[in-house]
Protein backbone atom coordinates (compact mmCIF):
# COMPACT_ATOMS: atom_id res chain seq x y z
CA UNK A 1 0.00 0.00 0.00
CA UNK A 2 1.61 3.41 -0.97
CA UNK A 3 1.39 5.84 2.10
CA UNK A 4 -0.66 8.83 1.93
CA UNK A 5 2.51 10.95 3.27
CA UNK A 6 5.45 10.45 1.37
CA UNK A 7 7.71 12.93 3.82
CA UNK A 8 7.97 16.36 2.42
CA UNK A 9 4.44 17.70 4.45
CA UNK A 10 5.01 19.88 7.30
CA UNK A 11 3.74 19.44 10.72
CA UNK A 12 0.62 20.97 10.46
CA UNK A 13 -0.75 18.84 7.26
CA UNK A 14 0.47 15.56 9.11
CA UNK A 15 -1.88 16.66 12.57
CA UNK A 16 -4.38 17.39 10.15
CA UNK A 17 -3.84 14.22 8.33
CA UNK A 18 -4.46 12.28 12.32
CA UNK A 19 -6.74 14.69 13.44
CA UNK A 20 -9.08 13.15 10.61
CA UNK A 21 -8.13 9.48 11.07
CA UNK A 22 -6.42 9.52 7.45
CA UNK A 23 -2.98 8.56 8.92
CA UNK A 24 -2.42 6.40 12.35
CA UNK A 25 0.05 6.83 15.15
CA UNK A 26 2.09 4.42 12.99
CA UNK A 27 2.21 6.89 9.83
CA UNK A 28 3.47 10.04 11.84
CA UNK A 29 6.93 8.26 13.14
CA UNK A 30 6.81 7.25 9.76
CA UNK A 31 7.05 10.36 8.23
CA UNK A 32 9.19 11.72 11.10
CA UNK A 33 11.38 9.03 9.90
CA UNK A 34 11.43 10.57 6.22
CA UNK A 35 10.92 13.80 6.76
CA UNK A 36 13.91 16.48 6.68
CA UNK A 37 13.01 19.45 8.93
CA UNK A 38 13.88 22.44 8.81
CA UNK A 39 16.31 24.36 11.85
CA UNK A 40 13.21 25.87 13.00
CA UNK A 41 11.77 22.72 14.80
CA UNK A 42 14.81 20.13 14.02
CA UNK A 43 16.07 20.53 17.34
CA UNK A 44 12.08 20.30 19.23
CA UNK A 45 12.14 17.67 21.66
CA UNK A 46 8.59 16.50 20.24
CA UNK A 47 10.24 16.25 16.92
CA UNK A 48 12.76 14.63 17.82
CA UNK A 49 11.28 12.11 19.65
CA UNK A 50 8.83 11.07 17.11
CA UNK A 51 11.77 10.74 14.56
CA UNK A 52 13.54 8.16 17.22
CA UNK A 53 10.42 6.36 17.95
CA UNK A 54 10.13 2.97 17.33
CA UNK A 55 7.12 1.81 15.89
CA UNK A 56 6.65 -1.37 17.43
CA UNK A 57 7.03 0.45 21.00
CA UNK A 58 3.29 0.38 21.95
CA UNK A 59 3.70 2.71 25.14
CA UNK A 60 5.84 5.35 22.91
CA UNK A 61 4.04 4.93 19.49
CA UNK A 62 1.14 5.77 21.89
CA UNK A 63 2.42 9.40 22.60
CA UNK A 64 3.09 10.27 18.59
CA UNK A 65 -0.01 12.13 18.29
CA UNK A 66 0.14 13.97 21.53
CA UNK A 67 4.19 14.45 20.62
CA UNK A 68 2.64 15.55 16.94
CA UNK A 69 0.40 18.51 18.78
CA UNK A 70 3.25 19.69 20.95
CA UNK A 71 5.30 20.29 17.65
CA UNK A 72 2.55 22.33 15.68
CA UNK A 73 1.77 24.20 18.98
CA UNK A 74 5.13 25.63 19.78
CA UNK A 75 6.48 26.19 16.05
CA UNK A 76 3.34 26.86 14.42
CA UNK A 77 1.61 28.70 17.33
CA UNK A 78 -0.76 30.61 14.99
CA UNK A 79 -2.30 27.29 12.99
CA UNK A 80 -5.73 26.24 14.45
CA UNK A 81 -6.41 22.93 13.92
CA UNK A 82 -10.43 23.55 12.55
CA UNK A 83 -9.48 26.92 10.92
CA UNK A 84 -10.63 27.34 7.40
CA UNK A 85 -6.78 26.85 5.95
CA UNK A 86 -7.37 23.15 8.34
CA UNK A 87 -10.14 22.47 6.34
CA UNK A 88 -8.71 22.88 3.14
CA UNK A 89 -5.89 20.62 4.21
CA UNK A 90 -8.55 18.32 4.87
CA UNK A 91 -9.97 18.23 1.63
CA UNK A 92 -7.10 18.09 -0.08
CA UNK A 93 -5.97 14.91 2.15
CA UNK A 94 -9.71 13.16 1.94
CA UNK A 95 -9.52 13.29 -1.61
CA UNK A 96 -6.16 12.15 -2.04
CA UNK A 97 -7.04 9.02 0.44
CA UNK A 98 -10.30 8.43 -1.46
CA UNK A 99 -8.21 7.88 -4.55
CA UNK A 100 -6.49 5.36 -2.84
CA UNK A 101 -9.15 3.70 -2.47
CA UNK A 102 -10.35 3.46 -6.29
CA UNK A 103 -7.07 2.29 -6.66
CA UNK A 104 -7.54 -0.91 -4.27
CA UNK A 105 -4.98 0.10 -2.39
CA UNK A 106 -7.19 0.43 0.87
CA UNK A 107 -10.37 -1.02 2.30
CA UNK A 108 -13.90 0.44 2.76
CA UNK A 109 -13.70 1.13 6.27
CA UNK A 110 -10.04 3.11 6.01
CA UNK A 111 -12.42 5.83 4.16
CA UNK A 112 -15.60 5.38 6.82
CA UNK A 113 -13.38 5.60 9.70
CA UNK A 114 -12.49 9.70 8.47
CA UNK A 115 -16.03 10.56 7.95
CA UNK A 116 -17.21 10.95 11.47
CA UNK A 117 -13.98 13.63 12.44
CA UNK A 118 -14.25 15.16 9.25
CA UNK A 119 -18.06 16.05 10.32
CA UNK A 120 -17.57 16.41 13.67
CA UNK A 121 -14.36 19.17 13.00
CA UNK A 122 -15.46 20.94 9.86
CA UNK A 123 -19.17 21.24 10.21
CA UNK A 124 -20.61 18.84 7.31
CA UNK A 125 -18.56 19.92 4.79
CA UNK A 126 -19.99 19.56 1.00
CA UNK A 127 -17.20 18.07 -0.27
CA UNK A 128 -17.90 14.97 2.10
CA UNK A 129 -20.82 14.03 -0.14
CA UNK A 130 -23.21 11.21 0.74
CA UNK A 131 -20.71 9.17 2.68
CA UNK A 132 -21.85 9.80 5.63
CA UNK A 133 -25.10 7.36 4.76
CA UNK A 134 -22.36 5.23 2.27
CA UNK A 135 -20.64 4.31 5.57
CA UNK A 136 -23.69 4.50 8.10
CA UNK A 137 -23.41 0.24 8.51
CA UNK A 138 -19.38 -0.18 7.99
CA UNK A 139 -17.08 -1.83 10.60
CA UNK A 140 -13.64 -3.31 10.22
CA UNK A 141 -14.48 -6.17 8.62
CA UNK A 142 -16.71 -4.74 5.94
CA UNK A 143 -15.28 -6.44 1.94
CA UNK A 144 -15.29 -3.99 -1.20
CA UNK A 145 -17.74 -6.20 -2.09
CA UNK A 146 -20.32 -5.56 0.81
CA UNK A 147 -19.17 -1.73 -0.18
CA UNK A 148 -19.46 -1.69 -3.56
CA UNK A 149 -21.84 1.07 -3.25
CA UNK A 150 -18.60 2.98 -2.16
CA UNK A 151 -17.04 3.26 -5.19
CA UNK A 152 -19.51 5.16 -7.43
CA UNK A 153 -19.75 7.62 -4.27
CA UNK A 154 -16.14 8.32 -4.08
CA UNK A 155 -16.33 8.94 -7.91
CA UNK A 156 -18.83 11.31 -7.82
CA UNK A 157 -17.04 13.26 -5.02
CA UNK A 158 -14.05 13.06 -7.14
CA UNK A 159 -16.19 14.46 -10.27
CA UNK A 160 -17.43 17.37 -7.98
CA UNK A 161 -14.13 18.69 -6.38
CA UNK A 162 -12.43 18.57 -9.47
CA UNK A 163 -15.52 21.14 -11.22
CA UNK A 164 -14.98 23.30 -7.80
CA UNK A 165 -11.27 23.49 -8.35
CA UNK A 166 -11.73 24.22 -12.51
CA UNK A 167 -13.88 26.66 -11.15
CA UNK A 168 -11.64 28.52 -8.55
CA UNK A 169 -8.82 28.82 -10.91
CA UNK A 170 -10.85 30.90 -13.29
Amino acid sequence: MKPLLVGHEDPMTVLVAREIEAISDVDIVGWANSHTAPPSYAEDAAYVQLARCNPRNAVRLAKAHGRLRSLVARSFPDFNDKSDEAKEIARKLFLRRIRTYLDGEIEPFQICRMVSPIEDKYDFPLWLGDLYNGCDWMDENATREQASHLRWMIEQILAENAELQSFGSE
